[in-house]
């Protein structure tokens, strides 16, 4: 027979647990999360990493040769081309298509969403806040929506859409949107769970028409960088990456052109207000050219590239 006393302790005892349960998961709720690209994960590459600003991660040099006056002045007097966030059929939610409160929108959104979804129901699903993307091979990857306020109202966060197929490619993309930053594309790689992550707002990004090299470059804070990656069937790689040094007095500006060619990209660079219309040139072996008006090392801006695969050896007789 269990005494009142006893009882009523036991009761206060449990309340207080429930209580203390409570603050607990008020705090992990308001705690602040990692953004996903703090998560590194293996076989991901971010491509806006600050590290790709300090030093070469493909180290083979890149041949030069020179941009003829005709071919140069073109390049100069093309429009800037826009980017994949900013392209009509590009990795994106139509224009216009969701608008209203944060909630209106944020619905809107999932039910778009849910068609991206329907069509590929092997290889993603949503549970509520929580997007999971199933390669064939390797880890899952889970993106889950976050929020986290100060107490002044100031919140950090991210959101995840699923964008489906990024046009003749085989990879998945997804965008990040973020409170106060432009967004950020995941480009994932179904058949291993590889992938890419990369700004895709406010910097140049585009790919080229068949869709299998992503061009991406950044102009602001430390080094100009400029990459080309490859998104392959074994995984993405960074095949090209140049760099252009930051003075108190100058930098290097990049502006996208056009692809015009699956193997050839034409940006400008853009220092002290002059204009250095650059192509860089693939060959079907996988080594690039940079072609141009003058030596751009000599100004600042150097490329290397990663070597190609050694040779299979022969078969001994």
């Amino acid at each position: 027979m269990i005494r009142e006393g006893a009882t009523r302790r036991s009761a206060t005892a449990m309340r207080g647990i429930f209580a203390s349960a409570w603050i607990i998961g008020l705090l992990v709720a308001s705690a602040p999360a990692a953004y996903f690209h703090e998560a590194k994960r293996p076989g991901m590459l971010w491509l806006s990493d600050p590290a790709l600003k300090r030093g070469f991660v493909v180290q083979e040099p890149v041949a030069t040769a020179i941009l003829g006056p005709v071919e140069a002045s073109q390049i100069v007097n093309l429009p800037q081309a826009p980017g994949l966030l900013e392209q009509p059929n590009g990795p994106k939610i139509p224009d216009g298509r969701c608008s209203g409160d944060d909630a209106k929108i944020r619905s809107c959104e999932r039910q778009w969403e849910s068609t991206n979804l329907a069509r590929d129901k092997a290889g993603a699903a949503r549970n509520d806040a929580s997007l999971t993307l199933n390669p064939k091979t390797g880890a899952k990857l889970v993106l889950t929506d976050w929020q986290s306020c100060s107490s002044q109202g100031e919140c950090d966060g991210e959101r995840f859409l699923y964008l489906g197929a990024l046009g003749r490619s085989p990879y998945r993309a997804v965008e990040i949107q973020y409170e106060h930053d432009s967004p950020s594309l995941v480009l994932f790689d179904p058949s291993n769970g590889t992938g890419v992550v990369v700004h895709y707002g406010s910097e140049a990004t585009s790919a080229n028409p068949a869709d299998t090299l992503l061009l991406s470059a950044e102009d602001m804070n430390d080094a100009t960088s400029l990459l080309v990656t490859r998104l392959a069937s074994d995984g993405p790689a960074i095949e090209l990456q140049c760099l252009g040094t930051r003075s108190e007095s100058s930098s290097f500006g990049v502006a996208y052109k056009r692809w015009s060619a699956d193997s050839s990209v034409e940006v400008v660079l853009i220092k002290a207000g002059q204009n250095l219309p650059v192509r860089f040139e693939r060959s079907a072996e996988g080594a690039w050219t940079l072609r141009s008006r003058g030596d751009l090392k000599g100004q600042g801006f150097e490329c290397r590239q990663r070597g190609a695969a050694p040779a299979t050896p022969s078969a001994k007789p």
